[in-house]
């Protein structure tokens, strides 16, 4: 097989040429698991090592404990 071969495979199976049909009807999307509306949500705090600016909020913060 071919380089040539080889890509031609490589599209054939990239390609919406041999992909399935569109369904007829959409069918809906649940989530699982049980709603908690009292959910309390925290952001995440990403440092980047070497930002003077991190460093300089991560002195401050640890100064007011």
């Amino acid at each position: 097989m071919g380089l040539r071969d080889k890509i031609k495979n490589a599209v054939n199976r990239l390609s919406g040429e041999h992909s399935d049909a569109t369904p007829d009807s959409a069918g809906s999307y649940s989530k699982p698991g049980a709603r908690n509306d009292d959910a309390e949500v925290v952001m995440a705090r990403l440092y980047r090592p070497g930002s003077a600016r991190q460093a300089k909020l991560i002195k401050e913060n640890e100064s007011k404990k």
